[in-house]
């Protein structure tokens, strides 16, 4: 049977805003005793796991926990840690549940209710926190402010962290550098197209960006100044890749795309009939990703060559389970496929869920976003 992907996991943070946060129907749940003033308590509506299919994929159910959030808003954005799973809501509220857990370690509500906020970042003990203006730093520890800066300009992406500085794009089309230490803005370099996907970190010293215009740069980032450019037909809604030889692009002109770091040497190029919007991801040298045209595909990293496909299912690969079985978000269902040849192992219908996140790539505890708000942790068996 043919699984279709409904909803597409941009780099990997999209999230349907759903609404109040739910209790779940077929597990016992985790109590809040954490809340501000101006946050309420989850809603009672029920979202159901169906523990067999879980079971036959290799997990188990742990908890679930409730983030918090004004009546009628909803999550937009969870981040899962080895010690924590981290929450934005529509109303600007951050909650952090415990891992081990579910329960709300604190929450906090950032801003007015109309205010955008980021997918978080982690460096070290804290998160950084895009708003439409300004910059939060937060300790995960215990919900306290460190820090909150204007940048003076309109934020369009997440941070990126490198040392003392967060890197992030503008709606001005400008790649900013914002000095953390001594709160200012470091340098800023003008893309030729609008940013709509953050910048990665190459190699603790230079990074890369692509503009919606299909201008790729690696830039230093002491300094902003320009090390390699290539020019493709688009930009990339999903994240891009890089390690330190290469630079991978799923773009919207309908190709992924593999540069040389050093020279911008096209290394190699997958076309597709439609947008890349689907995250890839790498690993041992392999990428995995969804097309249009191939569904599910396995390719080499280096030389670009297709090791195999699968037309019946598409989505994102969010981790890898027992060394061979790669779990894979449709957007309706929860998929186990073998890695090496494709097939559909088991899956797990997901009763409408709004997202799944893992901790870590191989091995890592699953958390399945209800479509009401709450989270349910999954570890394997």
């Amino acid at each position: 049977m043919t699984i279709d992907l409904t909803r597409c996991c941009i780099s990997l943070i999209a999230l349907s805003l759903v609404g109040a946060v739910s209790a779940c129907s077929s597990t016992q749940s985790t109590s809040n005793n954490t809340s501000e003033n101006s946050i309420s308590e989850p809603s009672s509506d029920e979202w159901s796991i169906n523990h067999d299919s879980w079971h036959e994929l290799g997990y188990r159910w742990e908890w679930t926990g409730f983030p918090l959030m004004q009546p009628g808003a909803g999550l937009t954005d969870a981040v899962a840690y080895k010690d924590a799973v981290v929450t934005t809501a529509s109303d600007t509220t951050v909650t952090c549940l415990e891992s081990s857990t579910g329960k709300v370690r604190w929450a906090k509500q950032l801003d007015r209710p109309t205010t955008q906020l980021f997918e978080p970042t982690r460096s070290g003990d804290n998160l950084f926190i895009c708003s439409d203006t300004e910059l939060h730093e937060i300790s995960i520890k215990n919900g306290n402010t460190l820090d909150r800066d204007n940048v003076h300009g309109i934020i369009n992406t997440k941070p990126l962290i490198m040392g003392n500085l967060a890197l992030f794009g503008t709606i001005a089309n400008e790649l900013y550098a914002f000095e953390l230490r001594n709160d200012f803005k470091l340098w800023s370099y003008k893309f030729d197209g609008e940013i709509e996907s953050p910048a990665v970190n190459i190699d603790g010293k230079s990074i890369a960006m692509v503009s919606a215009g299909g201008d790729l740069r690696i830039l230093s980032a002491r300094d902003g100044n320009s090390i390699m450019k290539a020019n493709i037909a688009g930009g990339s809604l999903a994240t891009i890749l890089a390690n330190e030889q290469t630079v991978y692009v799923p773009s919207t002109d309908q190709s992924i795309y593999a540069f040389n770091i050093e020279d911008g040497f096209r290394q190699w190029r997958k076309r597709t009939s439609e947008p890349v919007l689907v995250q890839p991801v790498i690993h041992d040298g392999v990428m995995f990703a969804s097309t249009a045209d191939d569904g599910l595909v396995a390719i080499d990293a280096v030389s670009g060559e297709t090791l195999w496909t699968n037309s019946s299912i598409q989505g994102w690969v969010v981790s890898l389970a027992n060394g061979d079985e790669l779990m894979v978000w449709t957007g309706k269902a929860l998929a186990a496929v073998d890695k090496d040849s494709g097939e559909i192992i088991a899956t797990a219908n997901l009763n409408g869920a709004a997202g799944v996140r893992a901790d870590t790539f191989v091995d890592g505890n699953l958390y399945v976003i209800s479509p009401e708000g709450a989270i349910a942790k999954f570890s394997l068996r």
